[in-house]
C-alpha cells in the first residue's frame, strides 16, 4: 500500500475514536518477554483490520477501493504506561545505608559509639502490592467482497480470513496484607465482519459472491488472594464476546438491482476461569477479601442474507449460510471435579468470598428478512439461506463461608435470550419472498454452590434463571402485494443450574431464593394480507429451560436454610394463523416445544427456629394461538400441529422435626393451559382453521415435610390451581363460510400428595389442601347467519388437581388435623349448531376426566342429545349436603266419594331426608302413572296436585305438537333446554 493511503488509514481510525492510547501498526501477538516483570497497569487496543476486494459501480466503470490488511495497535503508548506502573512499583530504600558517613556531616568524635540503623524504608516487596488493572480489546475489523452499483455496475468476489489469538493469565497475591493483589480484568473479543453485500443504487448494479470467516481470541484467566488480609484478592472481571456480522445482504433503490450470494463465519472468545479466597478454613481469614463482581456476556449481533428493495428495483439474494459463535468465561476444574467458572472462599472471615456474576448469553438476530416499497425483494429463492448461533457465558461458581459473618453469598442472574427474526417476507406495492432456517444452541451460567455452616448471614443464594426465546419466522404480510415467509428451527436455549447451599448451626445463613424462569415467546407461520396475499410456512423444534431445582440443609439453626422458589413456564406462541382483510391470508405451522422451570427443591431445618420453611409458587400455563383461520372479505385459512410439553418446578420436600416455626411449607401450583386453534371464522369470505393439539403442562409435585415434636412446626398449606381454557374447532360465518376443525389432548397436573406428621408436636403437622379446577371448553360449535358454518372437533382433557392427604397426630395441642376441601367448576358448550337464514352443522366428541370432580358441573351437549318432552331437568348433586327433616304434616281429610276420583291416604308423617331425594318416590295409591321427583320444588308441587288430580281416563287427547325445528328461535330454547339435561346428579 502507498505511505499516503497508510497514513490517510491511521489518520482516519484515530479520528473516528477507535484508538485510545496511540497508534501504530503491529503484530497480530502481543510480545511478551517472561523475564521483564508484569506491569500492574496493562492496557490494550488492537485492531486487526482486512479491507478487500470492495469495488464501486460509476457511469466510468468500477471503482476498486484501497485494499490493507494488518493491525493497528495502541502497544507504543501502552507499553510506555506498562513501563511507568513498573517503576512506580518497584521503588525501593532511598534512605542512607547505615555508614554514618551522610554527605556534608563532619565525624563528631566526642560521641561514643554510633547509629546502629542508618534508617529508611524497608523493602517490603512492590509498592502497588500486586494490585493489577489489565484491559484487552479487540474489535477486529473485517470489510471485504462489497460490491455497489450507483449508475453503474459493480461485481466483486472475495475470499477472505482473519484471526487473531492473544493469551494472558494474570497470576497475583494479596495474603496477609491490606489492599493488596485486587484485579481489574477486562477482555473483549469483538469481531466487526461488513461482507458480501450487493447493492443497486440509481440504476445501478452491485453483485456480490463469495465467503469470509473471523476467528478473534482474547482470552486469559485470573489467580489471586486475599487469606488473612482486608480488601485484598478481589476481582473484577468483564468478559465479551461479541461478534457483529451484516454479511450477505442485497439492496436496491430507484430501479436498481442489488445481488448477494455470499457466506460468513465468524466467533468470538473472550476471558478465562477466576481463583480467589478470602478465608480458608486451613489458614487466616480476612475481612472484605475474596469477593468476585463479574459478567460474562456473550451475544453476537447479526444481520445477514437480507433483501431490501424499494421504488421499482430488485434485490435478491441466492445461497447465504452465516454462523456467528461466542463464548465469554471458561472453566476450570472446581469443587468435586464439577467445571468451575468462579471459585473462591470466605471461611472465618468478615464480607469475603462472596459472589456477583451476571451471565448472560443473549443473540440480535435479523435474517433472511425480504421486504419491498414498490419493489420486488427475494431471500433464499431457490436454496434457504441459514443462519447459527452457539454462544456460552460463564458457567458454575462456588464459594463458601464456614464460621463467617456476611461471607459466601452468591448473587448468581442467568440470563439466555435469543431474540431473532428471520424468513419474513413484507411488502407495500410489490413482492417479497423469504426462506430461511436457523440453529441456535444457547447457555448462560450453570448453577452455584455455598455454605454458611455456623456462620451468620453467609452461604445465601439469590438467583433469577430467565431462559426465553422472543422471536418472530416463517411470516408473510402484505398490502396491495404478495408476500410469503418460510423458515424451519432448531433451538436449545438454557439458563441457570442447581442451586445448593448449606446453613448448619448458623444464624440467618443457607438460606436459598430462585426465580427460574423459560418463555418461548414466538409468532411463526403467519400469513396476513390488506388488499393482497400472505403466505406463512414455519416449524420448529425447541427446548427452552431455565434453572435446575435446588437444595438448602440447616439442623440447629436460625433463620436458616429458608427456601423460597417461584419457577414459571410460560410458553406464549402465535402458530399457523392466517387472517386478509378484503386479501388472502394462508398460514401453516408446526411446533415442538419443552418449556422448562426449575425442577425437585429441598430444605431441612431440624431442631432450627424459622428455619427449613419452603415457599413454592410454581405456574405452568402454555398460551397458545394457532390453526386459526380469519377472514373479512376474503380467504383467510390456518393450519397447525402443536406439541408441547410445559414443566414448573417439581416435588418438594423438608423437615421441621424438633423444630419451631420450622419445616413448614406454602405451596401454591398453578398448572393448565389456555388455547384458541382450530377455528375458521369469516364475515363476507372463507374462513377455514384446522389444528391439533397434544398439551401437557405440570405444575410442582408432592409436598412432604414433618413436624413431630416441634412447635408451629411440618404444616402445610396447599391450595393446588387448575385452570383450563379453551375454545377450538368452532366456526362462526356471517354472510360467508366457515369451517373449523380441531383435535384436542390436554394432560394437566397441579400439585401432588401431601404428607407431614406433628406426633408430639404443638400446631404442627396440620394440613390445609385446597385443590381448585376450573375448566371452561367451547368446542365444535356452529353458529351461521346467512351462512355456512361447519365445526367438528374431538377433545380429550385429563387433570388432576392434588392427590392423597396424609398426616398423623392426635389432635391434641392442635397438631395432625387435615382439612381437604376440593374447589371447582367444569363448563363445556360443544356440539351447538345454530343457524339464522343459514346452514350450521356441528359434530365432536368429548373425553373429559377432572379430578379432584368439580363440584360445578355444567356440560352444554347438543351431539344428539335433545331433551325430550317427558324429562325433567337434573341439578347439580347435592348429597353432600346434610339431611333436612320436615316437621310432621296432618292427615288430609277425607273427600267425599266420588265414582271417578278415589279416596286418598293420609300423607306420610315425614318427608325422607334430603339427601335421599335424588331417589324415586312414588305416591300411593294413584292410578296416573308414577312420577319420578328430583327436587323439593317438585315434591311439594305434585302433593298439591295430588289432591284434586282427576282420572287420568277421562283426560282429553293432546293434540300433536309441530316440529320445533319449524321455528329457528324456538328450537334454539329447545335445544339450550336440552343442553341441561345432562347436568351431573
Amino acid at each position: 500500500m502507498q505511505s499516503w493511503a497508510k497514513r490517510g488509514l491511521q489518520t482516519a481510525l484515530v479520528t473516528g475514536g477507535l484508538l485510545m492510547l496511540g497508534t501504530g501498526i503491529a503484530s497480530a501477538d502481543e510480545t511478551v518477554n517472561p523475564d521483564v516483570a508484569p506491569s500492574p497497569l496493562d492496557l490494550n487496543v488492537n485492531i486487526p483490520l482486512e479491507m478487500k476486494a470492495n469495488g464501486v459501480g460509476t457511469p466510468i466503470g468500477q471503482l476498486d477501493l484501497p485494499e490493507f490488511e494488518g493491525t493497528v495497535s495502541s502497544e507504543p503508548a501502552s507499553e510506555a504506561v506498562r513501563q511507568v506502573a513498573r517503576d512506580v512499583d518497584s521503588l525501593g530504600n532511598a534512605w542512607p545505608d547505615g555508614s554514618g558517613e551522610a554527605s556534608g556531616a563532619p565525624a563528631r568524635q566526642s560521641i561514643e559509639g554510633g547509629f546502629t540503623n542508618s534508617g529508611g524504608f524497608v523493602d517490603n516487596g512492590p509498592t502497588l502490592k500486586g494490585n493489577r488493572v489489565n484491559a484487552d480489546i479487540v474489535p477486529a475489523i473485517q470489510i471485504c467482497g462489497n460490491a455497489i452499483g450507483v449508475i453503474g455496475n459493480a461485481t466483486e468476489t472475495a475470499d477472505c480470513s482473519q484471526t487473531w489469538n492473544h493469551d494472558q493469565d494474570i497470576e497475583t497475591d494479596g495474603a496477609e496484607n491490606a489492599l493488596a493483589g485486587n484485579v481489574v480484568a477486562l477482555d473483549w473479543a469483538a469481531p466487526i465482519a461488513i461482507n458480501g453485500t450487493g447493492a443497486g443504487l440509481a440504476g445501478g448494479y452491485g453483485k456480490s459472491t463469495g465467503s469470509a470467516t473471523q476467528d478473534i481470541t482474547e482470552t486469559g484467566d485470573t489467580t489471586t488472594s486475599g487469606d488473612g488480609s482486608a480488601l485484598s484478592g478481589n476481582v473484577v472481571p468483564g468478559q465479551l464476546a461479541t461478534p457483529v456480522q451484516v454479511s450477505g445482504n442485497a439492496a436496491s433503490w430507484i430501479l436498481g438491482n442489488g445481488y448477494s450470494e455470499f457466506s460468513d463465519d465468524s466467533a468470538a472468545t473472550a476471558g478465562g476461569w477466576v481463583k480467589s479466597s478470602g478465608g480458608d478454613a486451613e489458614g487466616p481469614g480476612g475481612a472484605g477479601s475474596g469477593n468476585v463482581v463479574g459478567a460474562p456476556i456473550a451475544l453476537p449481533v447479526k444481520f445477514n442474507c437480507n433483501a431490501g428493495a424499494a421504488w421499482g428495483s430488485l434485490a435478491n439474494t441466492g445461497a447465504c449460510d452465516t454462523s456467528a459463535d461466542a463464548k465469554a468465561g471458561d472453566t476450570t476444574e472446581g469443587i468435586s471435579g464439577t467445571p468451575t467458572y468462579v471459585q473462591t472462599s470466605g471461611d472465618d472471615s468478615l464480607l469475603d468470598g462472596n459472589i456477583i456474576t451476571p451471565q448472560a448469553g443473549p443473540i440480535a438476530n435479523v435474517a433472511g428478512v425480504a421486504a419491498s416499497w414498490i419493489g420486488n425483494a427475494g431471500t433464499g429463492q431457490e436454496t434457504p439461506g441459514t443462519s447459527s448461533s452457539t454462544v456460552d457465558a460463564g458457567g458454575f461458581v462456588s464459594t463458601t463461608g464456614e464460621d463467617s459473618a456476611a461471607s459466601a453469598n452468591i448473587v448468581d442472574p442467568a440470563v439466555a435470550l435469543p431474540v431473532e427474526v428471520f424468513g419474513v417476507g413484507g411488502t407495500y406495492i410489490g413482492l417479497a419472498n423469504a426462506a430461511h432456517d436457523n440453529t441456535v444452541d444457547a447457555n448462560a451460567g450453570n448453577g452455584s454452590y455455598t455454605s454458611g455452616n455456623g456462620a451468620v448471614i453467609s452461604g445465601n443464594t439469590a438467583n433469577t434463571q430467565v431462559a426465553g426465546a422472543p422471536e418472530v419466522f416463517g411470516v408473510g404480510g402484505s398490502h396491495i402485494g404478495n408476500a410469503t415467509g418460510t423458515a424451519t428451527e432448531e433451538k436449545t436455549v438454557t439458563a441457570g443450574g442447581y442451586d445448593g447451599t448449606q446453613g448448619n448451626n448458623s444464624g440467618g445463613s443457607g438460606n436459598l431464593v430462585q426465580v427460574p424462569v423459560a418463555v418461548p415467546a414466538e409468532l411463526l407461520g403467519v400469513g396476513g394480507s390488506f388488499i393482497g396475499s400472505g403466505t406463512g410456512s414455519a416449524d420448529e423444534v425447541k427446548v427452552v429451560q431455565g434453572g435446575g431445582g435446588g437444595s438448602t440443609h440447616d439442623d440447629d439453626g436460625v433463620i436458616s436454610s429458608n427456601l423460597g422458589v417461584v419457577p414459571v413456564s410460560l410458553p406464549v406462541q402465535v402458530v399457523g394463523v392466517g387472517g386478509a382483510f378484503i386479501g388472502k391470508g394462508v398460514s401453516k405451522g408446526s411446533t415442538d416445544t419443552t418449556s422448562k422451570a426449575g425442577d425437585k427443591e429441598s430444605a431441612t431445618g431440624t431442631a432450627g427456629v424459622l428455619a427449613g420453611n419452603l415457599l413454592n409458587g410454581p405456574v405452568s400455563f402454555p398460551t397458545q394461538v394457532h390453526g386459526d383461520g380469519v377472514v373479512l372479505g376474503g380467504i383467510g385459512k390456518g393450519a397447525s400441529e402443536n406439541i408441547t410439553d410445559s414443566m414448573a418446578g417439581g416435588d418438594v420436600s423438608t423437615d421441621g422435626q424438633d423444630g419451631a416455626g420450622a419445616g413448614n411449607i406454602i405451596q401454591v401450583p398453578v398448572g393448565g393451559t389456555g388455547s384458541i386453534f382450530g377455528n375458521g371464522i369469516a364475515g363476507a369470505g372463507i374462513g377455514t382453521g384446522s389444528g391439533t393439539s397434544d398439551v401437557k403442562s405440570v405444575a410442582g409435585g408432592s409436598a412432604e415435610t414433618n413436624g413431630d415434636r416441634g412447635s408451629i412446626s411440618g404444616n402445610i398449606i396447599d391450595a393446588q390451581a387448575l385452570p383450563i381454557v379453551q375454545a377450538f374447532g368452532d366456526a362462526v360465518a356471517g354472510l360467508a363460510k366457515a369451517k373449523g376443525t380441531a383435535t384436542n389432548t390436554v394432560d394437566a397436573q397441579s400439585g401432588g400428595d401431601v404428607t407431614t406428621s406433628g406426633v408430639d408436636g404443638g400446631i404442627s403437622g396440620n394440613i390445609v389442601d385446597i385443590p381448585l379446577a376450573a375448566v371452561a371448553q367451547a368446542f365444535a360449535d356452529a353458529v351461521a347467519v346467512g351462512a355456512t358454518a361447519e365445526a367438528e372437533a374431538d377433545n380429550m382433557t385429563t387433570g388432576k388437581t392434588g392427590g392423597e392427604s396424609t398426616t398423623d397426630g392426635d389432635g391434641s395441642s392442635l397438631s395432625g388435623f387435615n382439612i381437604q376441601q376440593p374447589l371447582g367448576a367444569l363448563v363445556q358448550v360443544f356440539c351447538v349448531d345454530l343457524g339464522l337464514f343459514g346452514t350450521a352443522n356441528a359434530t365432536g366428541s368429548d373425553a373429559t376426566s377432572i379430578t379432584e370432580e368439580p363440584q360445578i358441573f355444567v356440560p352444554i351437549d347438543w351431539c344428539g342429545s335433545e331433551m325430550a318432552a317427558d324429562e325433567l331437568p337434573a341439578l347439580p348433586d347435592a348429597t353432600g349436603l346434610p339431611a333436612l327433616a320436615l316437621p310432621e304434616l296432618p292427615a288430609l281429610p277425607a273427600q267425599a266419594a266420588r265414582e271417578d276420583v278415589p279416596a286418598l291416604p293420609a300423607l306420610p308423617v315425614q318427608l325422607p331426608a334430603l339427601g335421599n331425594l335424588g331417589q324415586t318416590v312414588a305416591l300411593p295409591s294413584l292410578k296416573a302413572p308414577s312420577i319420578k321427583l328430583n327436587t323439593v320444588d317438585q315434591t311439594m308441587q305434585a302433593l298439591q296436585g295430588a289432591a284434586t288430580m282427576p282420572n287420568a281416563s277421562t283426560l282429553p287427547a293432546v293434540p300433536a305438537m309441530a316440529a320445533l325445528d319449524a321455528n329457528p328461535i324456538a328450537a334454539f330454547f329447545s335445544k339450550l333446554a336440552g343442553g341441561f339435561s345432562s347436568f351431573k346428579k
